[in-house]
Order: C-alpha cells, then sequence, then structure tokens
C-alpha cells in the first residue's frame, strides 16, 4: 500500500484528487489532504507518504517552502507540483527539488492517474535499487572476510605472494602506500604468564572472534585475519609519511584499544606485539617484528612495539626461517631451556641422518654456533668478553667426541644468552641515564613524558615502567625531584624572589610551587631560606 498527501488550499481540488485515486488505486494507494504547507509539513511527520502532490501558492508556507522543509527530515517522498501558476522560476526551482511532474490547473483525471502511475514506478524503481545495493552490501560483508583472511596468509606463510598482494590492494581499496602489523597471541588462562596450549586458546578464541574483529574495525580501518592457532595477526595500512614516532604513539593506542575491548570479551590472558611501519612490499618483515615483539611481553608489560626493544633495530635477521634460527632466537631473549631443547632435537637427528659421524655432526651445527656469535656482536656483547672466546671456532671444531660436542654446544649456548642479557640491561639503563640527563638539562621548561620518551625513542607507556624499574621512582617525582634540588640551592646562593625561583625551576603557580615544596621538603621555600642563612 502506497500513501499519498495531497496538499492544496482549495477543497474541491482536494476532493477531485482524492476521488479520482480512490477510484483507481482503491486497493493500492491510501490518500490523505492537507490544506497548507504548515499542515503538509506536519502530517508528513505522522503519515509519512510515499507520494505528494503540492500546490505553490498556499496561506503562510508556500508549497516550494514546504517542500524544502519536509526533504531536510525526510527525503523518501516523491513530489509532484500540482498549480495554477506558470511562473518560470517555481518551475525551476521544481526541477531542482527533484519533482518528477508539474501538472497545471485545471488538470484532468487521465493525467492525474497517469501521475500517479509514473510516480509508483518511481518508487519501485528506487526501491529494486536499495534492494540491490542491499543485497550487494550483504555480500561483499560475508566474502570480505574470506578476502581479509587471503591477504593476511599472503602476508605472514613465506613464500613470493608480490602478486597476490598486488590483487588484495585492488580488490579491497588499499590505496596507502604501506602500514604496519599487530599480532594480538591468546593463552588459556587469564593473566597468565605464559600463553597455554595454543590448538585449546585457538578453539576458545572462535568464541568472540567476531566481537574481537568489529571491535578493532569500530576503532580504525583495518584488516584482520583469521584465527591462527591462538593468534590474530591485523594489518593497519598507512602512508610512509609523518612523524615516525607519532605513528608508534598511535599503534600502541590502538593496541591498548584492543586490550581493553579483549579484557570485557576474553576470558584469557593476551599479547600484542606490534611491528614498525614498512612498504607494503615488506608488510612479510612487519609480521616477523611484531611476533619478535610478543614474545618480549609479558604480563606487567603486554602490548609491546618492536621499536621499544633494546638493539632491534640493529638488527638484520637475513635468515631463513628454521630450527636452527629458532634456537638462536630463544637464546637472544633469555630463554635458554627452549633453546637447548631443540638444540638436543637437531643434535638428535644429526646423529641418526650421519650415523653418529662427529664431523658430519659438527658440520650440521656450525650454522647455530656461528649465528649465536654474530647476535652476540648484533647485541652489543662487549669486545673484551667476546675476546675471551674468539678461538670458539677452532675449540669447535676440534672436539671429536659427541657428549663433548653436546655439551659445548649447551655450554655455548648459555654463554651467549646470559652475555646478551648483561648487554641488554646494560643498554637499559643508557636509555634511563640518556632520560636523566635530557631531564637535568630541561627541567626549568614544561617537558612531559612524551617530550622525553620521545628523546630516548621508546613510548611513553613503555618508558614510564622502564624507568620505575631502573629508578625506583617514576617520572614525575623524578622530575620534581629535580626542581626541588635546584630550587633549594637557589633558595640558600641567590637572591632571587620565591617567585622568580618557581618560574626558574620549570612552574608557572607560585602558590602551587610553595605548597609542592612544604610536602616534599617539610617546610615552606621561606623558611627554609631562613633556616639555611642563619
Amino acid at each position: 500500500m502506497y500513501k499519498l498527501l495531497v496538499a492544496d488550499d482549495e477543497q474541491i481540488v482536494l476532493d477531485s484528487i482524492k476521488y479520482i485515486v480512490e477510484r483507481d488505486f482503491k486497493d493500492s494507494v491510501l490518500i490523505d489532504t492537507s490544506r497548507s504547507g504548515r499542515e503538509a509539513v506536519e502530517k508528513v511527520e505522522q503519515l509519512k507518504p510515499d507520494i505528494i502532490f503540492m500546490d505553490i501558492k498556499m496561506p503562510g508556507i508556500n508549497g516550494i517552502e514546504a517542500i524544502k522543509e519536509i526533504k531536510n527530515y525526510y527525503s523518501n517522498p516523491v513530489f509532484v507540483i500540482i498549480t495554477a501558476c506558470e511562473h518560470f522560476e517555481f518551475a525551476k526551482e521544481a526541477v531542482h527539488l527533484g519533482v518528477i511532474e508539474y501538472l497545471l490547473k485545471p488538470v484532468n483525471r487521465y493525467k492525474i492517474t497517469e501521475t500517479v502511475r509514473k510516480a509508483i514506478e518511481v518508487i519501485e524503481s528506487e526501491r529494486r535499487k536499495r534492494r540491490k545495493e542491499l543485497d550487494l552490501r550483504e555480500r561483499l560483508e560475508n566474502i570480505l572476510p574470506v578476502l581479509e583472511h587471503g591477504f593476511i596468509y599472503s602476508i605472514v606463510i613465506p613464500g613470493d605472494f608480490t602478486g597476490e598482494l598486488d590483487s588484495y590492494k585492488k580488490i579491497l581499496d588499499i590505496t596507502e602506500s604501506g602500514g604496519y602489523i599487530i599480532t594480538v597471541e591468546f593463552g588459556q588462562e587469564k593473566n597468565a604468564d605464559n600463553p597455554g596450549n595454543r590448538i585449546g586458546s585457538g578453539i576458545a578464541l572462535q568464541k568472540f572472534y567476531t566481537g574481537f574483529r568489529d571491535s578493532i574495525k569500530n576503532r580504525c580501518r583495518c584488516f584482520v585475519g583469521p584465527v591462527m592457532l591462538n593468534r590474530i595477526t591485523v594489518f593497519i595500512p598507512c602512508d610512509g609519511v609523518g612523524d615516525e614516532y607519532v605513528q608508534r604513539l598511535d599503534a600502541v593506542s590502538i593496541a591498548q584499544y584492543i586490550s581493553e575491548k579483549m579484557r570485557e570479551k576474553a576470558d584469557m590472558g593476551f599479547y600484542i606485539g606490534i611491528g614498525r611501519r614498512v612498504s607494503f612490499e615488506c608488510l612479510a618483515k612487519s609480521y616477523e617484528d611484531s611476533v619478535k615483539a610478543v614474545r618480549y611481553a609479558d604480563s606487567d608489560k603486554h602490548i609491546v612495539h618492536i621499536g621499544d626493544i633494546p638493539f632491534m633495530d640493529n638488527l638484520v635477521p637475513k635468515y631463513q626461517k628454521s630450527r636452527e634460527v629458532y634456537v638462536v632466537e630463544k637464546a637472544c631473549i633469555g630463554d635458554i631451556d627452549e633453546s637447548i631443547r631443540v638444540l638436543n632435537t637437531i643434535f638428535e637427528c644429526l646423529i641418526m641422518k650421519h650415523k653418529g659421524t662427529v664431523r658430519h655432526v659438527r658440520e650440521g651445527l656450525i650454522e647455530i654456533i656461528v649465528m649465536l656469535q654474530r647476535m652476540a656482536y648484533d647485541y652489543g656483547v662487549p669486545e673484551e668478553e667476546q675476546a675471551e672466546h674468539y678461538h670458539y671456532l677452532n675449540e669447535f671444531l676440534s672436539i671429536d667426541e659427541l657428549p663433548s660436542l653436546r655439551l659445548w654446544c649447551i655450554r655455548r649456548i648459555e654463554y651467549i644468552s646470559q652475555s646478551i642479557n648483561k648487554a641488554r640491561e646494560a643498554n637499559l639503563s643508557n636509555i634511563i641515564i640518556k632520560a636523566r640527563q635530557f631531564i637535568d638539562g630541561n627541567y626549568s621548561r614544561d617537558i612531559t613524558l612524551d617530550e622525553v620518551s620521545r628523546e630516548v625513542c621508546i613510548s611513553p607507556h613503555y618508558f614510564c615502567k622502564l624507568f620505575k624499574e631502573e629508578t625506583g621512582e617514576n617520572f614525575i617525582d623524578y622530575l620534581t625531584m629535580v626542581r626541588i634540588r635546584k630550587a633549594k640551592e637557589l633558595l640558600e646562593k641567590s637572591m632571587m624572589s620565591i617567585k622568580e625561583i618557581c618560574f626558574e625551576v620549570g612552574y608557572s603557580d607560585p602558590n602551587y610551587f610553595s605548597r609542592l615544596f612544604k610536602k616534599v621538603v617539610g617546610i615552606t621555600p621561606t623558611e627554609y631560606r631562613e633556616r639555611m642563612r642563619k
């Protein structure tokens, strides 16, 4: 049933049109009338008509103004002008408003019937168009996850998928020049220190995958991969322009949003690794970075950006993924037990393959030994420590018994892993030293946590945690102590006023400065000066 509203200030016109429509369209059109433009506007809100016949010249609001008002909040009706006015400007305005017919009075009944039929055809055509668009949208919504999954597979599976990636880029309308990867890894138990059984986690993860996907897509434009064991991989497109540090903060912000949503939806622990921004052709590298970042995550810092991992910028892993590389990677992150476990597996395989021939087993292990030494160098293990072991290769090649060879390799892994850990700790200390030097040199300005973390080139949330771990106090407490220490020095040795000292040490409100000084020192700045000068 279609709804028709006729607006005209002549009752005879209203009665005539109503009679014609009810006679010719009695089973398909419901008709109502109004005597003014204002009444028509008010009736549209209640009736929500499909077709509106509108007279131009009516008391108060004229027909053109009424059409404009109706279109502001209800854009669906098909409009027909029916008027005795032949003014060209009115006709021109009617065309501009999308009116389908401009009928001049008197109008015969055949023209009325023809116009109603035309309006119904226009309505049906629009409805068919909308249904087609909805069908296409529904199909696209159904096929889009499949396309996204294929796209993500092309990134994470080793191999040359350049052609496939280019095709997906066109299909998914990715116009950006690159982007970065976020990997979310789940465990079976909430707040678990280690992700649980991967298969079990993956099964549990399926239950809220759709909610995860919808949540992150509401936060940003992205492409979400499938559940792969206990991981979900997300690609965030962006152009390779702008401040890299700012984009890193944005990436961490997105990860924090994911974290908040997952805490609401998932009763299991999770860790989030963020790869660096790369060109579209190098997304596999960003994925590798994100997985490495996940390995550095723990229950205290479950979000890690690859740029926040010490030395990671200096590492250029060019090795093909293998068990050998796995041994080295585990050693580098301090997981000695896992590294040795896989080494023993490799060792046994080599013994079986070469029937216990020591020389061939050594040749099969030499790649691991060389990579371990290379990693020690890349991680900045002091040269004097390496020098003590510079004969390692000759020593390794001289071993001619399998038990001794196995023990030597295990001790080498332990030594390299411990050396890398010491170097990493030293590097973290250097970051804090640099941060403190920056604060000490800029305390008189209104410096912020973001500014200091940018100076040392790590994310604010990670810097905050690191600073607390290294110094035992947070950033604000340290900045406050630096300023108060300088204020005490000025109070003792200068003739500056309390207000001048307040500004000199980085505060803009003398009253706040005095309250803070008393809170830290126990007495006011004035009392401190008097006491120091007695």
